[in-house]
């Protein structure tokens, strides 16, 4: 049983050893990877950081351009490519969508970022620090710290060996307090919308029986409506009988017996008798 012990517990610090090997990142170096050393420089890394969030996606959103019309108004400027020595056009649409989706992120950060006014952007945003490392794919990420005037963002920038990006994504780095009030506010918002579809669909069925009153079903008739019937019926076609004379009084009588029993509410018509039937004005009813 020791020796199990021993065993499991050399397995789990080998696991562990091989865990926090795997995680470890080598920042600021790219040796051993497909980019040359000469080219991707600390230096050349800092200024392409700066560039891509001071040069183009500030002035991007200075200009007016947001996500919803950014196709119109830069989709021929970042797709377009045209060899002046060929004369041949072509379109990228790849480097489009990076720079697309990019720049929407980066939109949708920026008031978190803050800044005082448009006129102070540039100088209230900007790039503050930027590491890079070789992920396990062997592509070059940049990690830039964006400073704004009310909170700090990653921008990530997955950089190919030709220096163009192939995807580009920016997080707000919010306080534990800000994160716990969203949490809370998201929680609250899709509770009330649970709650509040579920008193609409109760609203709903409590109309039904309002709407669909008689719901194409005629209403139960009472036994005393039913046995009012039966004498009804009973009486008509006495009187047809006793106009085509196709009956016999046994079988008159016995008729009238099972409609009174039926509206006196009695299964057999024992305890009384019909002694004696009678031929009364056929306008009965009308003169009750």
């Amino acid at each position: 049983m020791k020796h199990k012990i021993f065993v499991l517990g050399v397995i789990m610090s080998c696991l562990l050893g091989l865990t926090a090997c795997g995680s470890e990142i080598n920042y600021g170096s790219i040796e051993g990877s497909r980019y040359h050393p000469e080219l991707f420089t600390q230096k050349t890394i800092n200024d392409y950081a700066k560039y891509l969030e001071d040069e183009v996606f500030e002035k991007w959103y200075l200009s007016g351009i947001t996500p919803e019309n950014f196709e119109d108004r830069a989709y021929f400027n970042l797709a377009m490519n045209f060899n002046q020595q060929t004369g041949d056009l072509s379109f990228n649409d790849n480097y489009y969508n990076v720079n697309r989706s990019g720049y929407e992120s980066w939109y949708k950060s920026i008031e978190d970022i803050g800044y005082n006014s448009l006129d102070t952007l540039q100088t209230d945003v900007g790039v503050t620090d930027v590491k890079y490392f070789i992920n396990s794919d062997g592509e070059l990420v940049i990690d830039a710290t964006v400073q704004g005037t009310a909170h700090s963002a990653l921008m990530e920038i997955y950089l190919g060996n030709d220096f163009n990006p192939t995807d580009i994504g920016v997080t707000v780095n919010k306080s534990t307090a800000e994160k716990l009030e969203n949490a809370g506010l998201n929680t609250l918002l899709g509770m009330g919308m649970a709650f509040a579809i579920l008193i609409l669909i109760s609203l709903i069925i409590s109309l039904f029986p309002m709407l669909f009153a008689n719901g194409g079903r005629k209403k139960k008739e009472s036994d005393q409506e039913l046995a009012q019937k039966a004498i009804d019926n009973t009486v008509t076609r006495i009187a047809d009988k006793e106009e085509e004379e196709l009956v016999e009084d046994a079988e008159l009588v016995a008729v009238i017996a099972a409609a009174i029993a039926a509206y006196e509410g009695s299964a057999h018509a024992e305890g009384f008798q019909v002694r004696s039937i009678r031929k009364v004005n056929r306008n009965w009813k009308n003169n009750r």
